[in-house]
């Protein structure tokens, strides 16, 4: 048995009533709230984005130690770029797991716990201790239509329709467990959601429950809440590339990965996005992933099909996605909304060409530093640097983007977003950065920006305007007592699965 996290967990009222009583309520730990340390920036010299923080310290590619937090001081865009390419070594770093025995040698993260190990039915005892039983990747637990609203299903080049999983640390498992809400009866008793409301919308009851954010440490539980979702091909048996890409078993290649990670001075956690380099191409030129007959691997693209695309797509290197002249990214539904069909994907916020260059490297204060702050050209700098260090398939899978608020979030306070949400009383006023309308081309693919071809949103949220993690993961949005993890919509999946997939 493994021992329990120590993070800290906290019950609170919501700030709109916190801020007129003055009361919180402690749950499952007397830790005090970590504080959230303003960082000082401009008091370190952090020369270029290529692996090194602005504290002076450098990822190691060879072995990777986890961080529970960005390292302060000064939380550069850079630091948090260089974060979460940490945290993606560690995570896919090959460990023995004892808990599957149909593939015990894995990448860490399909260590952690499956959401169906964490959520049980109503009336059943307790999840056992972490992870909660097997960790084995069950294509029968597994996800279709996650590639947009919920309804929108992501079909590969071969007509194989895409799968998705998610997967949580041992401290966030530890603290939905000690708090007792892995059963839907047992998290509506504390959520008191209206009579006849759809599952996972509202609730009526004014505490929050912050999920653990950690101290900041180093030790895996020491960390805060890491919640993983990964998007998968599928292949027929014994044809998955595994010389190109990570493949679990013969059949399951993967595709996409989502870190999400709460740290003691980022309660709107940190997200950080990753894909194989192969999945599609950029909808304009000019920048590091162009329309092409083959992916930068030299083989076939796995979402963009070169014998499919309009006429003009490939000479202009161009394949529009609005709602005039959509040509990539078009709806997937056919038969009346009942079936799928493939459609060229594109990525329309891409990383800037030229690689490891100055100009991609150059580092922006933390503090003068507007929303995207050469994020992209960081971004690309890092990739450029990082990949070539690695051997085997994770060469093959590049950062796509990071996403956090500027300045720190205290962990157990309420917020909101400027350019998602209107103004909450009690709330603080937050402005993403980073890539504000960070999406992964495997998850969000439907749901990028400027991409008006097919927007399953309405008005309030469309992609002409708006897109990206915290369109979805708010406080506001999701007035549902659970921090900005969307697990007890996973309950509904226990009793009427509405989106399983085949064995």
């Amino acid at each position: 048995m493994r021992p329990r996290s120590q993070s800290p967990l906290r019950l609170l009222l919501k700030s709109t009533l916190a801020a007129a009583l003055g009361v919180a309520v402690a749950h499952c730990s007397k830790s005090d709230p970590a504080p959230a340390p303003t960082p000082d920036a401009g008091t370190r010299t952090q020369v270029r984005c290529d692996g090194q923080f602005s504290d002076g310290t450098r990822i190691s590619v060879a072995s990777p130690t986890p961080l529970g937090d960005v390292p302060l001081p000064d939380q550069t865009f850079c630091d948090f770029h260089t974060f979460a390419w940490n945290q993606f070594l560690y995570l896919t770093q090959t460990v023995e797991d004892g808990n599957d025995p149909v593939l015990p040698t894995k990448p860490r993260f399909l260590s952690f716990s499956p959401w169906y190990n964490l959520l049980k039915k109503d009336g059943s005892n307790p999840p056992t201790a972490f992870p909660g039983g097997h960790t084995t990747l069950e294509v029968s637990m597994l996800d279709q239509k996650q590639a947009g609203a919920g309804q929108d299903a992501l079909i590969d080049v071969a007509g194989q329709m895409v799968l998705y999983d998610i997967r949580f640390n041992q401290p966030m498992y530890d603290g939905v467990v000690d708090a007792g809400y892995y059963t839907q009866e047992k998290y509506d008793a504390f959520c008191n959601p209206p009579k006849d409301s759809p599952p996972f919308t509202d609730c009526q009851n004014p505490q929050q429950f912050w999920l653990p954010w950690g101290d900041g440490g180093t030790a895996d539980l020491s960390l805060g809440s890491i919640e993983i979702k990964s998007a998968w091909r599928q292949f027929p048996a014994n044809d998955c590339p595994s010389t190109v890409m990570y493949c679990a078993g013969t059949n399951l290649g993967l595709v996409g990965l989502h870190i999400a990670q709460k740290t003691p001075t980022h309660g709107e956690w940190v997200w950080a996005s990753f894909e194989h380099v192969a999945n599609t191409p950029d909808c304009a030129p000019g920048s590091s992933s162009p329309i092409a007959d083959v992916s930068p691997l030299g083989t076939p693209w796995s979402f963009f099909n070169p014998q499919t695309a309009p006429p003009g797509v490939m000479t202009s290197k161009t394949c529009d996605v609005t709602a005039d002249a959509g040509q990539c990214n078009l709806d997937p539904h056919v038969d009346g909304g009942t079936g799928f069909q493939q459609v060229n994907i594109c990525r329309t916020d891409s990383l800037p060409t030229g690689g490891a260059n100055d100009a991609n490297c150059i580092t922006v204060s933390a503090t003068d530093a507007g929303p995207e702050a050469n994020s992209g050209g960081n971004v690309a700098c890092l990739n450029a640097t990082l990949r070539p260090q690695l051997s085997g398939v994770w060469k093959n899978y590049q950062l796509i983007g990071t996403l956090w608020t500027k300045g720190t979030q205290p962990p157990d306070e309420d917020f909101w977003i400027d350019i998602f949400q209107q103004p909450k009383d009690g709330g603080t006023e937050k402005t993403a950065v980073g890539f504000p309308n960070l999406a992964n081309t495997t998850m969000e693919t439907y749901l990028q920006m400027g991409s008006t071809a097919y927007d399953p949103n309405g008005a309030n949220l469309s992609n002409a305007n708006k897109a990206g993690c915290f369109g979805c993961h708010n406080p506001v949005a999701q007035n549902t007592d659970t921090d900005l993890s969307h697990f007890p919509s996973k309950f509904d999946d226990l009793e009427k699965p509405r989106v399983r997939a085949r064995k």
